[in-house]
């Protein structure tokens, strides 16, 4: 039985979901450790234990596995954000293609799970983020133009926030504007809440920078991204993932896969300002997209029109209305899109699906562990299987990664 303070040498055998590195004991005692590399020989000091596990910390790299690099910023092992950033990142994508499949097996219940059909890792390990949010913390400075306030991230202890200068999975840009953005009027009316607001900032692929602090002001005119070499509008506050070379190779992978099916209906749910909408419509003879948001639907809606194409726009959450979306579209000619949030779908998503049986289904997740949460309902019994998996990696030197994946029913 291990114990909290027990010093011991463990070799890490793999990288598990999550990020961390994988021991066992003689006596067969799983120990998770942070910052392992897969091969390293370590000592390690046990920090907590569980019935079924323990976890660890490094007090000693006795000999490195194989993999090991220098990491490039000087907060990782504090920053609660990066994972990866002491292993190459070929080493990293490795681990992370032999992730996905494990979490389908282990979390969702699935004996088979198809080789990785498509495996593609991000264009840049550093230098992709489009986005940064950052928290304000402390308290405020005079300065002679003005006060000013301390935006960072949060350390591992999820509690503690240390003042950030740079990250390096940002676009230089953000980098640039971070400093600058604090000391304008505006952030200097932040800092002077009571309760000052987060600070989010974007750039454009044409390499325009704008931010906000707490919510976008509706009065700020929409973004322009490109997807599939046109123009896509969003509200500054939308929805358009971070990593935009890596975001148009998912979304090609679905457009191949569904053009390819024997399916002409869409029902994109979750469907944000349209991404998944307008890469498809071509192939569609019917389109309908169920979005919460009321800009980003206002912007799907814009974004059809200038690409030419039609569809039904149903405003409100996809737990309401999939039910009745689904009722009336033909099943056997009929594939669902979901690209929910990290939490996944909701039970009435789950029980829609069950119910009116598309004939098959994407899947697009940023979450392996609620997929396979998820698939595990929609595979169960006489439900669907998984026909196709794949990974791209949109988020280098994290633990996270997107997946995809096809449902068929079963037959």
């Amino acid at each position: 039985m291990l114990t909290v303070g027990q010093t011991l040498e463990l070799t890490i055998s793999e990288i598990g979901f999550g990020g961390d590195g994988v021991a066992r004991t003689a006596e067969g005692e799983v120990v998770f450790v942070p910052f392992a590399a897969a091969g390293d020989r370590l000592r390690a000091e046990i920090v907590q234990t569980h019935a079924r596990y323990a976890r660890g910390e490094i007090r000693e790299l006795v000999e490195p596995g194989p993999g090991r690099t220098t990491p490039v910023c000087p907060h990782f092992g504090r920053c609660g954000g990066c994972s990866y950033q002491h292993l190459d990142y070929a080493t990293e994508f490795a681990a992370k293609c032999a992730q996905l499949p494990s979490v389908l097996q282990r979390l969702g219940g699935q004996a088979e799970v198809p080789e990785l059909e498509v495996r593609i890792p991000s264009p840049a390990e550093y230098g992709y983020r489009n986005k940064l949010r950052v928290e304000p913390f402390g308290e405020k400075h005079e300065t002679p133009k003005g006060a000013i306030i301390f935006y960072g991230y949060c350390e591992l202890d999820n509690r503690t926030y240390f003042e950030l200068d740079a990250c390096p999975l940002a676009q230089p840009a953000l980098n640039e504007l971070l400093p600058k953005a604090q000391r304008t009027e505006w952030g200097r009316r932040n800092a002077n809440r009571e309760k000052p607001r987060p600070m989010t900032l974007r750039i454009t692929d044409s390499g325009e920078t704008s931010y906000y602090f707490g919510h976008a002001p509706e009065r700020i005119p929409w973004l322009t991204e490109h997807l599939l070499g046109r123009e896509v509008r969003m509200p500054l506050d939308g929805f358009w993932q971070v990593n935009p070379g890596a975001a148009e190779a998912l979304v090609k992978t679905v457009r191949e896969w569904f053009a390819a099916s024997p399916t002409r209906w869409l029902v994109d749910a979750y469907a944000g300002v349209g991404t998944f909408a307008l890469a498809l419509g071509e192939f569609t003879e019917r389109l309908v997209l169920i979005e919460s948001e009321t800009a980003s639907l206002k912007a799907a809606e814009h974004n059809l029109m200038q690409w030419s194409l039609t569809g039904r726009l149903v405003p409100g959450r996809t737990e309401k209305h999939l039910f009745t979306c689904l009722g009336h579209a033909p099943s056997n000619n009929t594939t669902l899109l979901l690209d929910p949030p990290r939490t996944g779908c909701g039970d009435a998503t789950l029980k829609a699906i069950l119910r009116h049986r598309p004939r098959q289904i994407f899947y697009v997740s940023c979450n392996a562990a609620t997929l396979a949460r998820d698939v595990k309902v929609l595979c169960g019994g006489k439900g669907y299987r998984i026909r196709r998996a794949g990974l791209v990696d949109l988020f280098p030197r994290t633990a996270h990664f997107e997946s995809v994946v096809q449902l068929e029913l079963a037959e």
